[in-house]
């Protein structure tokens, strides 16, 4: 990024072609010359004064992302070894089995194991029911949504 100068210098060739749009719009009276306020360049200072320095928020977000993305893809390369392969195996990598994080894992695990076991069985009949109470929930959270937003603007 190199320095630029304060002051905008129009080229030649945008003021022909302003000259030009000028020549045709002026047998319809436009545009209409207009001095420009006094104060113009002050308020112009002023407002961006005001404004907040800006931040890379969409790098952050990126970021963001792909953090979760990865805790993601951990979680779920955990969870398919714990339901398919090994049911004990992602628990002991949070020690012994005595207590605390890796018996919360090995519920989990359990817990999962039947609805895993469901899903592969019962193949489309279930992910119908799976698509229709997903379905159904957004709906549903449509619905409240709109209401609690007519409630809102209704001041109620």
């Amino acid at each position: 990024m190199g320095h630029r100068d304060s002051q905008l210098t129009p080229d030649d060739a945008l003021a022909t072609a302003e000259a030009e749009t000028r020549r045709l719009l002026a047998r319809y009276g436009e545009p209409s010359v207009a001095d420009p306020p006094a104060d113009l360049a002050r308020r112009v200072i002023d407002g961006l004064s005001d404004l907040p320095p800006a931040h890379p928020t969409s790098r952050l977000r990126q970021i963001y992302g792909g953090v979760i993305g990865v805790c993601m893809i951990a979680l779920l390369s955990l969870g398919v070894w714990g339901v398919l392969l090994d049911s004990s195996g992602p628990a002991h990598l949070f020690g012994d089995m005595g207590g605390g994080l890796s018996q919360l894992l090995l519920l989990l695990t359990l817990a999962a194991k039947p609805l895993i076991n469901l899903l592969l069985t019962a193949g489309a009949a279930t992910m119908a029911v799976i698509v229709a109470i997903i379905g159904g929930s957004w709906l549903w959270w449509q619905l409240l949504r709109r209401e609690l937003s007519a409630s809102l603007e209704a001041g109620v």
